[in-house]
């Protein structure tokens, strides 16, 4: 299924399997491995930490994506973020197309309940604020060891 048919299989079928694609919602889920079941809802059905599947402007027209609502606006837009990322969109209502009810990866259940899962959610979702910086922190020092491994090998001609 491309991702221009999502919102109409959704409207005909209420219910469609999304592949993972990219990094933005790691560790939870995975590119190219994991399958995601999305159930089509109204806004009025969706809860904080929810994964969501919207649609957003991007840089070759629509994008589909799958991420968390992590807060809600006063003017009723979500504030949605993948688990993996540093910045947050800003969503209204209407662009969301449905909320993610099961997941697998390679044919076994990925749990989106349990302890472990809670845990997860209230420790690494939740204070997203929090996960923004320490995101950024990780990639800032992963920039810079790279720049010495780099520079270093440049001085030894490897």
């Amino acid at each position: 299924m491309t991702a221009t048919s999502y919102a109409s299989e959704l409207e005909r079928a209420g219910m469609i399997a999304v592949t993972v694609k990219g990094v933005s919602m790691r560790p939870l889920f995975h590119a190219d491995s994991d399958a995601i079941l999305v159930k089509k809802c109204g806004a009025e059905a969706l809860d904080h930490l929810d994964i969501v599947l919207f649609r957003r402007q991007g840089p070759d027209g629509r994008q589909y994506v799958l991420h968390r609502i992590v807060g809600r606006r006063q003017d009723g837009c979500f504030i949605i973020a993948g688990d993996n990322c540093t910045d947050a969109d800003i969503v209204p209502p209407q662009d969301i197309l449905g909320k993610a009810v099961s997941a697998q990866r390679r044919n076994k259940p990925i749990p989106l309940k349990g302890m472990r899962y809670a845990a997860y959610k209230m420790l690494w979702c939740a204070p997203y604020r929090i996960r923004f910086r320490v995101l950024r922190i990780r990639n800032q020092a992963r920039a810079a060891a790279k720049k010495i491994v780099s520079y270093r090998r440049k001085q030894h001609g490897i």
